[in-house]
Order: C-alpha cells, then structure tokens, then sequence
C-alpha cells in the first residue's frame, strides 16, 4: 500500500510511524506546511519531502492528513476529488460546518475515512465495558479527569497555531475531550444531547480554553463529567494526569496511576493494572484502519463519529459563553 503523509509536523505524527515500516508498506511522499520537521522526517522515512500540491499529483493507494485544523477540510477535499481512502487526525476541520460538508463530499464519493478515536481500541474501553459485559443501559454515572501538558509544549513543538481559536478551533477540549465524548457514546450506546459548561484560559497571550469542566446528559438519560486541561508539569516518562471513575448497576470502576479498581455489587473486590499512556494505541488504531480499508469494511469510527463529537465541544463552548446554562446538542 503506497501512503502520502500530509503535514507531518503535527505532534501525534511520530506516533503512526511504527506502522510506517510493516510489511507491505511505501511512504511515497510527504509534506510539512509548517516546515518544522520535514526534512527530517523525510530521512527518517527515505522518501521525497514535497508541497502538498506536488504529494497529491503522486499515485498513493492512502492518505494521512494531520494538517492545521483550519487547513484541514481544504486537504481532505483535494484527497476525495483525488478519490483516494484516508486518515485524518480529530477534529478534521475548524468547526462542524466544515466537518458536515466534509462527511458529505466524502459520503457522495464512497470512501473509506477513518478519524484515530484511540480509546475505541484501548484497555481503557475493554475494561469499562467488562469486555462488552455490562449492559450499555445499566451505567449510572461516569466521570473522566484528563489533564495533559500546558499549552507552552506545543510552541515547543512547532504547533503554535493551536493556541488560538482562528487556526485551532478551541482548546483542550476540542483537542482531548473529543475522545471521551466518543467513548461515552460507545459505551452507553446512546447519544449526548445536553451540555453545561465552564472554560478558563490562563495565559493572557491565548484565546483557547486550558481548562474545561463539561457535564453531559445522555439521551437514556444517564450523567457524565469530562474535565481537560493544558496544565500538568509533563515530562518525557510522565506526560498527563488520568483519572475516572465510572458506577455501573453491577460494577463500580476506579482508575489511578497504572491501576483500575473493580468492586461489584457483592462487594467483591478486583485490581488490574491498565496501560493508560493512550499514546500506545495509535499504531494499533491505524492498523485496524487499513485492514478495514483493505477488505471493503467500514472504519472503526469515521466523519459521523467525529462531527457528533465537535458538536458537542461546541455545544459546551456555547454553553460557557452563558455562564454555564443547558445547551442541546444538535443530532447529527
């Protein structure tokens, strides 16, 4: 499978790259609109450093695209009229306009999209869920608390454009909460249709949220936290702070550090440890993705999934604006 990689300065590039050299794997080309990194990738990956416009005049089988969230859809677009199956990093556009007309062009043209929702894959899913256990109807409050590096690491890393509304779209919980809005839809298999919610920006040179604190409601009815934030002190071998805490009518699930702690209701009590670095389950996540594209299936989770997603980042963002008031999150 021959693969174009547009704008491989985005920071959850690397993470792909081990599945980069696996049997049956070509890396035609690449671009770096941010020109951060790319000739250094393109050595790492032995193969020509181009301009987007030069990568998409080349014959690929698949595309990745982790461009700058306001370049996003324009990318996307020039891949569907190319008529190529891709990948795209969340949220694949600047806000759920671009992602609805986006999810129709790629509707209309039949192509594989796959959007990297990595807890669909993660211990974290397989152990809330009891390995698909628990009822989906029988969760009665679920609170998640992801709290990553501040907002300083991505001028580190060439990413300045994510800290400002123009080029990002939001903030922290455009950028990791997403995930958890997903998750909570698998989970329950039900749909968020109510957000309140309250954002804080820190630093005075930013206009994105470096904190939010969002309650959901589901349409069954059940109630969940997710709290993001830019403001842990990472480091290399310690990056985020990760904690949840999940009541199920059978279970009660807590995690902590490298541990998940499972009582049931006959009090009976179960400790296992659980890879919570979600870093480990993009190459994992990406492979699923190609076999699916391979064999003519569906992916795991695509466009529908990530504009449900943005809506409601939206929805809360709104929400926010009123000082915390009860906003509907539009059915998608």
């Amino acid at each position: 499978m021959r693969i174009a990689i547009f704008d491989v300065g985005h920071w959850h590039f690397p993470l792909y790259i081990p599945v980069l050299t696996d049997p049956g794997i070509t890396v035609v080309g690449i671009c770096d609109g941010e020109g951060f990194v790319g000739p250094e990738m393109a050595r790492r990956l032995d193969c020509p450093l181009l301009s987007r416009d030069e990568l998409l005049d080349l014959d690929f089988d698949f595309a990745m695209i982790f461009s700058r969230h306001s370049e996003m859809a324009a990318t996307a677009r020039m891949v569907i009229d190319k008529g190529r199956p891709f990948l795209i990093e969340k949220p694949c556009g600047l806000n759920t306009a671009e992602v609805a007309k986006l999810r129709q062009a790629a509707d209309m043209a039949g192509l594989f999209v796959a959007v990297p929702f990595i807890l669909r894959v993660s211990d974290l899913a397989r152990e809330l869920s009891q390995s698909g256990s628990l009822s989906p109807t029988g969760y009665r409050h679920l609170s998640f608390r992801f709290i990553v590096g501040s907002s300083t690491r991505y001028e580190t890393n060439g990413c300045k454009w994510m800290l400002a509304k123009a080029t990002a779209g939001g903030g922290s919980v455009l950028n990791v909460g997403v995930h958890f809005f997903d998750l909570l839809e698998s989970l329950t298999e039900s749909r968020i249709v109510s957000v309140t919610a309250q954002t804080k920006t820190f630093r005075k040179d930013i206009d994105i949220d470096e904190l939010a604190m969002f309650t959901v409601t589901m349409a069954s009815g059940q109630i969940a936290h997710v709290h993001t934030g830019y403001l842990y002190p990472g480091t290399p071998d310690d990056q985020r702070e990760f904690g949840f805490s999940v009541s199920h009518d059978a279970v009660h699930l807590q995690g902590f550090a490298d541990q998940i702690v499972v009582k049931s209701a006959d009090g009976a009590l179960r400790h296992t440890t659980v890879e919570y670095n979600t870093d480990q389950f993009y190459p994992v996540l990406f492979r699923d993705a190609l076999a699916r594209c391979r064999s003519g299936r569906p992916p795991l989770v695509g466009l529908e999934g990530a504009l449900r997603a943005l809506s409601v980042v939206e929805a809360g963002y709104r929400s926010a604006e009123q000082g915390g008031a009860p906003v509907a999150v539009p059915l998608v």
